[in-house]
């Protein structure tokens, strides 16, 4: 069996509430994967701002500063996840992976001292390679010295975490703080 050497969290959906989710289940079905496809391309920094606010204008109808204004208010950390990141800090690297499209995790969301809790950051603008794209959770292992069998990645998409394991992580889908308590005891176990 291999040793854990680092556990990956992601960051919309486990560390804080995903509004963009919210946002997309909230569209008529024929709309969905336009606007995903609109935030991937965002996302990886492939286009601007600006081009993501008037085609997601375009898409749904919705105005640019109310699309702005619901996908800005991303104020509600895990606590409880943030703590026991704290407690796994001196065994293990930890990583964040976040298909995000500014520095927003940096300069909004997490404090300095937070921000100290992880070894690396890969944040998608800054790579530009976007979930589910392989390479990106070979280069969240890379960075923290690691193979890819020696990471737990902990991300609320199914899919995603289909991808990390199809890579030889082991993974959890994060459904709740006590539900991937339970599973990361386990695998560390």
């Amino acid at each position: 069996m291999i040793m854990v050497k680092a556990i990956i969290f992601d960051c919309f959906g486990v560390l804080t509430t995903d509004k963009w989710r919210e946002f997309v289940a909230s569209l008529p079905e024929c709309q969905r994967q336009a606007a995903s496809d609109f935030n991937r391309a965002y996302g990886g920094a492939h286009i601007s701002k600006a081009e993501f606010l008037r085609s997601i204008q375009e898409l749904t109808g919705r105005q640019p500063q109310d699309i702005d204004k619901t996908l800005d208010n991303e104020t509600n950390k895990n606590d409880d996840l943030l703590e026991l990141i704290k407690t796994l800090r001196p065994k293990y690297k930890i990583g964040l992976l976040s298909n995000v499209a500014s520095n927003w995790i940096r300069d909004h969301f997490l404090s300095l001292e937070e921000q100290k809790l992880f070894d690396n950051f890969v944040f998608s603008y800054e790579v530009h390679i976007t979930k589910p794209d392989p390479d990106i959770f070979k280069l969240a292992a890379d960075r923290l010295g690691v193979v890819p069998s020696e990471c737990i990645l902990v991300d609320d998409v199914e899919y995603y975490c289909g991808i990390a394991q199809d890579l030889g992580m082991q993974t959890i889908c994060y459904r709740d703080f006590r539900q991937t308590k339970t599973e990361l005891d386990k695998l560390l176990s």
